[in-house]
């Protein structure tokens, strides 16, 4: 009895060392356990702050990018629309320097046409008065009428024994009352008027005047004088026959 008395007193000293190993390992395991429970926490919170904060970034630069972008089409939009107007306006001013061009042209064009529609309607009438007339006096009246239109200061001359002599005028420019091609002012019109090869008158305009309507006048006096020279020759020939 007292053999398994003092078993039994010296049984959990004995068993002692056993459990406290025991105890320690399974507390290094649950230290252990803990500590990698630990690490993977800080480890996952560690990824998420990280994670997070990559997210912001890439948050970030998108709203950084759209905001540049916004930027950018912004000031495009504005530069277009100052481009846009820049052309309008530009395109508006040549529209209007086009068109007065156009309306100056033309307006040129309109009075060169109806100058030459003056002309045209002088010359008519001035032929048609000139092969009317009954006499040459008349003839030369409506040539130096005219004549006005052409030439505000204007002589017409006709031939006699001396040489061409003064026969009327109009304006204020003076006039000699003799003239021949030399005595002529260089600077002014001198054109004679021949028929048949004989000088018979003489037109002579200072400046200002226009060459070309007295040369064409001209033409038509010479035919005028001609077919009233004929005229009056038909009316002899026909008196002396009856």
């Amino acid at each position: 009895m007292e053999l398994h008395t003092e078993e039994a007193k010296n049984g959990p000293d004995a068993a002692s060392p056993d459990l406290s190993a025991e105890i320690t390992r399974i507390l290094d395991a649950a230290r252990q356990q803990l500590e990698e429970e630990f690490r993977k926490r800080v480890e996952a919170a560690v990824g998420a702050a990280e994670a997070a904060a990559a997210g912001r970034a890439v948050t970030e630069r998108e709203e950084a990018v759209s905001q540049a972008r916004e930027e950018v089409t912004a000031e495009m939009r504005a530069q277009l629309d100052q481009t846009q107007l820049r052309t309008i306006t530009q395109l508006q001013s040549e529209f209007e320097r086009k068109m007065r061009e156009a309306r100056e042209q033309w307006d040129e064009e309109k009075e060169r046409i109806e100058e030459q529609v003056h002309h045209w309607r002088t010359y008519a009438d001035a032929q048609r008065l000139m092969a009317e007339s009954a006499s040459q006096s008349e003839i030369l009246s409506h040539f130096l009428r005219a004549a006005e239109a052409f030439a505000p200061n204007l002589a017409l001359y006709v031939s006699k024994s001396d040489g061409l002599s003064l026969w009327k005028t109009h304006g204020t420019g003076p006039f000699p009352d003799l003239i021949s091609q030399d005595t002529n002012d260089p600077d002014a019109y001198f054109k004679t008027i021949v028929v048949r090869e004989r000088t018979v008158a003489a037109v002579s305009a200072r400046q200002p005047f226009s060459a070309e309507p007295l040369n064409f006048l001209c033409g038509c006096l010479e035919r005028a004088i001609e077919a009233f020279g004929l005229q009056l020759q038909n009316r002899k020939t026909k008196s002396a026959t009856t």
